[in-house]
């Protein structure tokens, strides 16, 4: 499966850099964006970041955990594009 995201804001960390330009996936891999995709996704205003990590995180405050579990932390981070809590 391919996917393009056209005309996205690409976030570099490494780089310290936000770039307009076009990104491809193939299988799971970032590759060379000229080739032909099988999805493509206009994201002109939007961006594109690897997956953020959020070291603030604060689960199951002792007496809360009523209110929030480490699953629906975890669903609500993902929602988010956090992928480490």
């Amino acid at each position: 499966m391919s996917i393009l995201f056209k005309n996205a804001q690409i976030i570099d960390p490494t780089a310290d850099d936000v770039t307009t330009r076009d990104l491809m996936v193939r299988d799971g891999k970032i590759v060379d964006p000229s080739g032909k995709a099988e999805t493509v996704i206009e994201c002109s205003g939007k961006y594109l970041a690897p997956g953020i990590v959020d070291i603030g995180v604060k689960v199951c405050e002792p007496g809360e955990r009523h209110k929030e579990s480490y699953k629906t932390a975890g669903a609500a981070a993902a929602a988010g594009g956090v992928t480490t809590i």
